[in-house]
């Protein structure tokens, strides 16, 4: 059975401008490591990142990971639909990106990217997966693409840590 523990990770990245980092749990993001958003684009809405870092020592496709994080939103969703999705990275760590579609209960429409990536560990049972995704109407989502790929081209493992930082499980 696979594990999606909370784990820490020493990550870097950068933040766009415009965005604002908040405590997760203070938007109901209590999965996540980090969450930002982006006030004043949308009166409906308030545009967010998340980035989520989980422990997956199974043996499941990155598509199979990507897959339950579709089916994970749509509990919580009215309707949700995959509109695209693409394999990126390498054999050694693959990655996915989607767009969804989605309607709240509330009868709002959304977008979300997601992008799932994998970070090798030194065996296969110390795989982690980082989750990011950007959810915003698809107005202010026309608008903030640019802002979450140079998000998600900007996160790294950071090197710069001592032997005693790191992950926490």
């Amino acid at each position: 059975m696979a594990t999606r523990d909370r784990v820490s990770l020493p990550l870097g990245f950068d933040i766009p401008d415009g965005w604002v980092p908040v405590e997760p749990a203070s938007v109901g993001a209590e999965g996540a490591v980090f969450v930002a958003v982006h006030p004043g684009t949308d009166a409906e809405f308030t545009p967010n990142i998340t980035l989520s870092v989980g422990q997956r020592p199974d043996q499941a496709r990155i598509t199979d990971i990507a897959d339950e994080a579709v089916e994970r939103l749509g509990r919580s969703m009215a309707a949700l639909e995959v509109v695209r999705r693409k394999v990126i990275g390498t054999p050694i760590a693959p990655g996915v990106t989607q767009v969804l579609r989605l309607r709240t209960a509330e009868g709002q429409d959304l977008v979300q990217t997601q992008v799932q990536l994998t970070v090798p560990g030194a065996s296969p049972a110390e795989r982690l997966i980082l989750e990011i995704a950007c959810t915003a109407t698809p107005e202010a989502a026309r608008g903030l693409g640019d802002d979450f790929r140079r998000f998600v081209g900007s996160v790294h493992v950071r090197r710069d840590f001592t032997a005693d930082e790191g992950e926490d499980s």
